[in-house]
């Protein structure tokens, strides 16, 4: 942290110093921003010229929890596929827990994560959420990354030390192709991206292609439905696929799955291999954290990971109709979040102290009424703080946000950064979001 923090402060006081210097690099920075696709929902993301650093110490601690809360994860996957009674505390669907149970052939639940954290540059993190499960914003946090790394703040900043950013697209394709090759092909590949058209990020998409096909694999963006399987291989017309990176969310196949049925079927035969698994869905659940947060349901975790969880993950419940429960959770409101078990973009997430106490017990009347069976409780963190600079009339203001820092995960390693602000204890798309680029400092 004292590297990073130094480097934060000479980035404040630099601007303070040439205030209109650095206002200039930053409108050029803005009109590169706004150029750009770093697009979501049709819109150029908001995002803060002023990065977050980190030192050798931080990534340390990054690389030291990926690989403890993997560990958990395997375990726990293996727990759910051997154990029949602890199966049911998911209480997935039977369609879902088919195409869990199905052998992905290879080792890895996760191979493609994003472990979100509330991170204040200590021991103290807590996790947030664990995406699993079509895990994305890497090309938000390259672009911004990249572009601000060749502003003249940066630059300046660089004749003193060794700042860079984690590449996003071409790690993964490295590893997606190291887990195509465990699951028993060594011919090149031809490679799908496929997600439903209209519902995944398709700038995102095309960063993963033009990664792809520059590493020499043909590759195609498809939606599931447009899949055909016969000859005991996988086709879209007549290209046929031998990888897919899978993007179509586990929620949204199981409801189309009449419509996929030639996709599922080549998964289930192994006649494709398919990155990421259906049983991803066991740890991107947000049900796993109230799983593992009940000590009563790990004795197949060791001492460590059982400390490692009472340390770090948020105590975590199911919502039930239960006088004393519901009691507690509205007369304390404050130290209390609401969720679902399985949406995104913090949709349906209540957090208690950002409501009255009227509209808070109104909230639990109406989701006890309407879908219960959907949500969890769940202990309020603190997310981390940051001040940082910004323009307002031409002139630096130090402004105040929360932020919620994205691990990315490739094939069980720590590969990156994405980190978000909002001055709201919620922040995520739906609300208020802005990405910041994320720099390692030596």
């Amino acid at each position: 942290m004292k590297k990073a923090k130094k480097v934060n402060e000479e980035f404040i006081k630099k601007i303070r110093k040439f205030p209109d210097r650095f206002y200039k690099d930053y409108k050029k920075i803005d009109e590169k921003m706004q150029n750009s696709n770093a697009i979501y929902k049709g819109s150029v993301i908001d995002y803060l010229y002023h990065p977050m650093f980190f030192d050798s110490s931080d990534i340390n601690r990054f690389i030291e929890l990926t690989a403890m809360m993997h560990t958990i994860v395997r375990k726990t996957v293996k727990e759910y596929l051997n154990n029949s009674s602890f199966r049911k505390k998911f209480n997935f669907s039977k369609e879902m827990e088919k195409l869990i149970k199905i052998d992905p052939g290879y080792s890895n639940p996760v191979p493609i994560a994003r472990f979100d954290l509330f991170y204040s540059y200590d021991d103290k993190y807590k996790f947030c959420e664990l995406n699993g499960d079509g895990s994305s914003a890497m090309n938000e946090a390259n672009t911004v990354e990249e572009i601000v790394y060749k502003s003249e703040i940066i630059n300046n900043l660089k004749n003193n030390y060794n700042i860079k950013y984690y590449e996003l697209f071409y790690s993964w394709v490295d590893e997606i192709i190291n887990i195509y090759r465990q699951f028993g092909n060594k011919e090149k590949p031809n490679v799908a991206i496929v997600d439903f058209e209209g519902l995944g990020t398709p700038y995102e998409f095309v960063e993963f292609k033009r990664a792809f096909q520059s590493c020499g694999y043909k590759t195609q963006i498809i939606d599931p439905r447009e899949l055909s399987y016969k000859q005991n291989a996988l086709y879209h017309g007549d290209f046929r696929i031998d990888l897919v990176y899978r993007r179509a969310v586990n929620r949204e196949i199981v409801e189309r799955i009449n419509e996929v049925k030639d996709f599922i079927e080549a998964y289930r035969n192994r006649d494709v291999c398919v990155v990421g698994p259906f049983r991803s869905q066991i740890m991107h659940n947000k049900k796993f954290f109230s799983i593992i947060s009940n000590e009563s349901n790990t004795k197949y975790l060791n001492k460590d990971e059982k400390k490692f969880i009472r340390k770090h993950v948020p105590q975590t419940g199911i919502l039930k109709d239960n006088d004393n429960l519901i009691e507690k959770i509205k007369g304390k409101k404050d130290e209390f979040v609401l969720k679902p078990f399985d949406l995104y973009a913090a949709k349906g997430v209540y957090i208690g102290r950002d409501f009255s106490q009227k509209r808070w017990n109104n909230i639990i009347k109406k989701i006890l009424m309407n879908d219960k069976k959907n949500y969890l409780y769940q202990q309020f963190c603190n997310p981390g703080r940051k001040k940082a600079i910004t323009f307002k009339y031409k002139k630096p203001v130090l402004k105040r946000y929360k932020t919620t820092l994205g691990l990315f995960i490739y094939n069980s390693k720590f590969r990156g950064l994405y980190s978000r602000l909002g001055r709201n204890n919620v922040i995520a798309s739906r609300e208020e979001s802005i990405v910041a680029p994320n720099y390692l400092v030596k």
